[in-house]
């Protein structure tokens, strides 16, 4: 009881500096929910749709009508230009003003009833790989169905049944199963990871804020006399209200994903939560590791900062992990983002057993004790000292 006066009285200090304090209310509050309702709204529609689309029509035929009709009703894509040429098209696409450009070539529709095979030329930024991928996926689709339509309509002419023909146009069908995000809902998926790894920012920027602004100020000798040299009661204290508000933070941000926004969530809730606790102790042990091994204030934030935008990249958000280079597989393992990220999509999307999901708590647990006791002597040296080496 003795010890946990000393750490109450800081944490009161520390509630009374969230308000108080420009910098920490900014980085606790203000930011995380902010970036809440940002990606809420951004991601909303989920699926894009009617990405602009440029159609040259060398052929101005019924057929070459059909194919535009037909490409303009999928979802995905909206026929809004029709220049005259394929290098007028070509430069709509440079300038940023159409996503692809489809050219039906001349004599189109006389190739077709005769029998020739025709090619339509589809030419579609892949810079932008999501508004490329549903532009391709689009055409393809489109092309697909008029071609089928085309040769089982000459089967038909010879006699050949329907079925029949059906069957000898494609002989073999593939039977695709979606196993999580049947929908292809892109915010279930962006969302989940960009609002966490932006509330794992927040969580260590402000963890480094508040630490490192006594000791920028020479506050850290005078913490250890308040507690008879107890670190612990230090670090208790000061954590201690942040986790909780975080805590709090966290359970808003899944609100506004499972519940606000429906995402669907097969999963166990109770895991979940257990994860995002973790989350937020792991990076406050990173937080502390990274003031041990800074000279400055500055320095501390610089590092924690790089360290959990960088994390993002080893999630397997933007690339897959097992496609890395070992080195960097390996790497990956050291970020608490990767292990949050791949236990969130399989309890919310994929619905797996917590059996499933406890290599992920167990990783997170780790990562929790390894990087405080590896800065724990040299935390205590900088906070017997009061300050860090350069107050920058």
């Amino acid at each position: 009881m003795s010890k946990m006066k000393p750490s109450l009285r800081i944490a009161k200090r520390e509630i009374a500096l969230l308000f108080n304090s420009r910098s920490t209310f900014i980085f606790a509050v203000v930011l995380p929910f902010v970036s809440i309702l940002f990606f809420n709204t951004l991601l909303s529609e989920g699926v894009a749709r009617d990405l602009p689309v440029a159609i040259v029509d060398l052929d101005r035929s019924a057929v070459s009508r059909n194919v535009i009709a037909q490409l303009d009703a999928t979802p995905e894509i909206s026929i809004n230009f029709f220049p005259l040429n394929q290098q007028k098209g070509e430069e709509l696409v440079r300038l940023g003003k159409v996503y692809g450009v489809i050219t039906i070539p001349q004599n189109f529709e006389a190739d077709v009833k005769s029998g020739k095979q025709v090619s339509i030329l589809n030419q579609y930024n892949s810079n932008l790989l999501l508004a490329g991928g549903l532009e391709y996926k689009a055409f393809r689709k489109v092309i697909g169905t008029i071609s089928a339509g085309v040769n089982i309509e000459k089967q038909r002419k010879q006699g050949v049944s329907m079925q029949q023909a059906v069957v000898n146009y494609q002989p073999i069908v593939s039977n695709n199963h979606v196993l999580s995000n049947p929908y292809t809902n892109y915010s279930y998926y962006l969302n989940t990871g960009f609002l966490a790894m932006f509330f794992q920012i927040f969580v260590m920027l402000t963890t480094i804020y508040i630490f490192g602004a006594d000791l920028k100020y020479n506050k850290g000798n005078k913490l250890l006399s308040v507690t008879n040299n107890n670190l612990s009661a230090i670090i208790l204290g000061k954590v201690l209200p942040f986790t909780v508000w975080f805590l709090f933070v966290g359970i808003i941000m899944l609100f506004s994903m499972y519940v606000w926004q429906d995402f669907p969530f097969f999963g166990n809730k109770i895991t979940v939560f257990a994860a995002l606790l973790l989350l937020i102790l792991a990076n406050q042990s990173y937080a502390l590791f990274f003031i041990a091994i800074s000279n400055s204030f500055r320095e501390a934030l610089t590092i924690g900062s790089g360290f959990a935008a960088v994390s993002l990249s080893f999630s397997g958000i933007t690339f897959p992990i097992f496609g890395m280079p070992i080195v960097l597989q390996w790497l990956s393992q050291i970020f608490p983002f990767t292990h949050f990220f791949e236990l969130l999509l399989d309890q919310s999307q994929r619905g797996f057993p917590v059996f499933y999901s406890l290599n992920a708590l167990i990783i997170l647990i780790v990562l929790t004790i390894v990087p405080i006791s590896l800065g724990w002597f040299k935390l205590k040296r900088l906070f017997s000292k009061g300050v860090f080496n350069h107050n920058i």
